[in-house]
């Protein structure tokens, strides 16, 4: 069984325990819905050219090389049996109709673009088709939301919003900490000590790892997870 994760070093926890393409990490790790189709559809139809990767997508704006569509590509993303795709942001990162990564915008990685990209917020409803479209596009589909310790704040109703979203159109959602705090676990044992919290620890990596094998073990049965790995 093949997985494609389109989200952050969030699900970083699936590598070695399942066969993952190299999507996210050859290509990008998308936060917002509409990166999300961009990442989709460049896979699926090389709908971008290699200059326009440079500013896309996280890996070519990194290494400062762009990506050239091939068959190995489309391949490694049609191939692949479940996608786990993280929501982490609202905010809309545009520029010449394309929805870039976010470090698009930022000093440090000085792209050519960045004093033109236009930031919005997107609205539930613009989630929602989005959430509907990127379904269309997937054969099996678990849509995770972010690191949310406060019931209150722009993070808390995005999460809101997309299990909301999620259940109406019968897709399979995570809520990390609402799952660590029913197996007993205090989610402050498990995350960096930082500002804003962004990144499980060790600890974390291997609890939300048994989480993330039992919404696959519910969406794929033919391909369980054995339970002593769990």
């Amino acid at each position: 069984m093949k997985i494609t994760i389109l989200g952050s070093c969030r699900q970083d926890s699936l590598y070695g325990e399942f066969e993952i393409s190299n999507i996210q990490r050859g290509i990008s790790y998308p936060h917002y819905t509409k990166e999300i189709i961009e990442v989709i559809k460049f896979c699926k139809y090389g709908h971008l050219t290699p200059e326009q990767t440079l500013y896309t997508f996280r890996t070519p704006i990194l290494e400062k090389r762009p990506i050239y569509f091939s068959d190995n590509i489309k391949n490694d993303f049609e191939s692949s049996n479940i996608f786990v795709v993280e929501i982490a942001s609202k905010i809309d990162y545009q520029y010449d109709g394309i929805h870039v990564h976010h470090i698009s915008s930022e000093n440090e990685y000085n792209t050519v673009i960045k004093n033109e990209i236009k930031q919005t917020i997107q609205s539930k409803d613009e989630i929602e088709d989005d959430i509907i479209s990127i379904k269309k596009y997937l054969k099996s589909l678990i849509i995770v939301g972010h690191i949310v310790t406060y019931d209150s704040g722009d993070r808390y109703n995005l999460l809101c919003w997309i299990e909301e979203i999620c259940n109406k159109h019968n897709i399979l959602f995570i809520n990390p900490v609402k799952e660590l705090l029913v197996l007993g676990y205090d989610i402050n044992n498990l995350i960096v000590n930082e500002k804003v919290i962004s990144h499980y620890n060790y600890d974390g990596h291997n609890i939300i790892k048994k989480i993330y094998k039992n919404f696959i073990n519910r969406l794929s049965p033919l391909h369980e997870v054995s339970q002593s790995q769990l």
